[in-house]
Parts: structure tokens; sequence; C-alpha cells
């Protein structure tokens, strides 16, 4: 709309013109603005209705680094072509508060569904929403244009460097037994509130076992067997850095949660391809309270990190492993994970590396967890 307001202003001051010099040609020349500026307005007005656009992303998963293609699509319902036309674009990082937005010229729109493709290379980890706000339209000289909202959006999620750490999973820890809600699919346990199947009766079972009414269907005696808990022997926590005052750069601060994320991701890997299956807990900046996930294998692991990175960067209002007590007072767990705002790594209250110098990925490469 501005480029009308301005429009407008050329036009009235070449009328002004015209009356000061009594030039006839100047009016004229007045009169085929005002008439340019009216039928534009109403072109564009008519051709707004015509435009539909949209913003999607083919792969929703990639690494730092790594090339990702944004696709704007528009919709041309109308047979004239659309010459010019702006997309503002808005780009931000959940995770580390990084926005920015700016204005993309785009090819020109013709009749029926046009694609264009973006190419960017995402420096950081972290959930990053593209949205599509608005478009301007300009009309068939290019000089005024309209513009419509959109408030379309789609996701991608950037994962972090996975860098392994040696984990060594004593036969203790591997068989710890507790309370959980997931149970071994093969092999029986002790847990009588779960049942794991029904077999025939052997010698030495016990007749507190025996599944009488199954029994009295059948010609043979059947045993309940009970399920084995499969109990986290360790939890996770994670406590993200401070905002530093000496944080003069934005980019100093989003390079300190960057390796934040680097560890975090490469120690819950470590332990899950070491087959320990523990829990991972943080506060939750959407359910402004201590969450957790369990976390097993890939598909675990992936999906904590997706959850994780989208619910954003907060520090808790008191110590967490604090907050963990309280809300688990019950769970009786082998080892405790911390990793503090420090970058440091904490194993049972006892500080097993320090990971707040420049050779961090050196020490993470030669660290080795005893569990």
């Amino acid at each position: 709309m501005i480029s009308f307001v301005i429009g407008a202003l050329v036009t009235v001051f070449t009328f002004y013109i015209a009356l000061i010099y009594a030039s006839v040609t100047i009016g004229l020349l007045g009169f085929a603005e005002a008439i340019l500026l009216v039928l534009a307005f109403l072109f564009l007005l008519w051709y707004r209705r015509k435009i539909e656009a949209d913003i999607q992303i083919p792969i929703a998963v990639a690494e730092p680094g790594e090339k990702v293609r944004l696709t704007l699509a528009v919709k041309n319902h109308s047979r004239i072509s659309c010459m010019k036309i702006k997309y503002r674009i808005t780009c931000e990082n959940a995770f580390i508060g990084k926005s920015e937005r700016a204005w993309q010229k785009g090819a020109p729109v013709y009749h029926g569904k046009n694609e264009y493709q973006q190419v960017i290379y995402p420096e950081y980890a972290g959930n990053y929403e593209f949205g599509l706000k608005k478009i301007k339209i300009y009309d068939l000289t290019g000089i005024f244009c309209i513009t419509k909202k959109v408030g379309r959006s789609c996701n991608v999620m950037i994962f972090p460097e996975l860098i392994s750490v040696g984990v060594h999973v004593s036969e203790h820890t591997r068989n710890f037994f507790g309370e959980a809600d997931v149970y071994d699919d093969f092999h029986p346990g002790d847990d009588p509130s779960e049942i794991f199947g029904v077999r025939e009766f052997r010698a030495g079972d016990k007749m507190q076992s025996i599944h009488w009414k199954l029994s009295a269907k059948s010609d043979d005696l059947l045993v309940r067997e009970n399920s084995q808990p499969k109990a986290c022997p360790l939890v996770f926590l994670l406590e993200p850095p401070h905002m530093k005052k000496k944080w003069k750069k934005k980019k100093a601060k989003i390079k300190n949660e960057e390796k934040f994320l680097t560890v975090m991701a490469g120690v819950v890997f470590s332990l899950m391809d070491a087959a320990c299956p523990h829990y991972v807990a943080w506060y939750s900046v959407s359910r402004k309270d201590v969450v957790r996930i369990r976390i097993d294998d890939e598909e675990s692991f992936y999906m904590f990190l997706c959850y994780y990175l989208a619910d954003g960067y907060v520090t808790a209002p008191q110590p967490l492993p604090t907050m963990y007590k309280e809300k688990y007072k019950r769970e009786n767990l082998l080892y405790t994970m911390y990793l503090d705002a420090s970058m440091h790594l904490i194993l049972n209250d006892k500080e097993i590396v320090s990971l707040d110098e420049k050779d961090w990925k050196e020490k993470m490469e030669t660290m080795e967890l005893m569990l």
C-alpha cells in the first residue's frame, strides 16, 4: 500500500505543478497518473484473490551445514501472469532463540501451479520453523504492489553432531531390577502385575502360578508366567548453559548452546548404543515442569531429540537434580548423570570430565563411562 500512497502524492504534486504553470500537458499527465493509479489498485484487488501461496520442505530432517531445499509453491488461478512477486520469509530456531526475516524476490508466476526452490544451509542444530507470512503482488508495470497475508509454515529438524563416547555396562547394571512401565518381550520375570504368557505345567512350577480357568477348559494344567520389567538404571539430567553477561556477541552464546547439544546427543546415543536403557530429564518450557523420556533404541532416541529441540531453551527455576528428586521421590536408580550449565559431566555427585574448554571434542572422544 505504500506504493499507492507514494503514487497518490506524485499525482497530487503533478496537478500542483500544472496549476502553477497553467500547463495543460502536465495536467493531462496528472490525469493519466490518476487513472493508472485507480486501475492498478482495482486490478491488484482482483488479482490478489487469484493467487495462493505455500511453503514446503520435502525433507524434514538434516544435519548442520547440510543443504535444505525450501519449496515456494504459488498457484495462479487467473490467465494473467504475475511478472514480479516478493515473499516475506521468516526463520526461527526455537531452541537457541535465533530468528531472521527477509523479503525474497521470486520468479514470474504463470497460470497454474508454480514451484520455486530456495536452498539454505542451517549452521546450527535445532528445530527450524520457516514461515511464509505474506507476499507482495505487483501489477503489470511493476510499480504498484499490494500485500496478501499467507500465514503458512513448515519445520525442519537439524540434529546435532553425534560424537561417540566409550560406555562399559556391567552385568549388575544390565540386569538391574526395578519398577518400570516397559516389559521384556522375550524373557519372563517375577512381576505379577503383567502376564508374560501361558504355557504347560512343568516339574518345579508353583501351584500358585497355575491358571485354573484356562486349565479347566483344556486337558492339561496351564501355568501363568509373569513379566520381566525393563527398568532403567540411569537418569541423565540436562541443564542448558545460563545466559552470561560476558556473552556480548550473540554468536558466542549460540556456539555454547551448540556445544551443549552435541555433548548431550553424543552421551545419550552412546548409552543407547551400549544397550543401556535410561531416562533423559530436563525442565520443559511448555509444561513448566521436569519431564523425562525413556531411551531404549534409535527410534526413542530420535523422538527424544525432536521433542527436546522443539521444546525450546530455558533455565530451571531451581537446581535440576533437586527438582527431579522431588518429583520422583520413590525412584531407586543406580546412577544419576548430570550435565550442568557449566558443561561439567557429573556421575553420582562425582565429576567425570569438564567440557568447557576448547578441546572438549577430544575429551569426549577419549572419555569412558563405567556403569
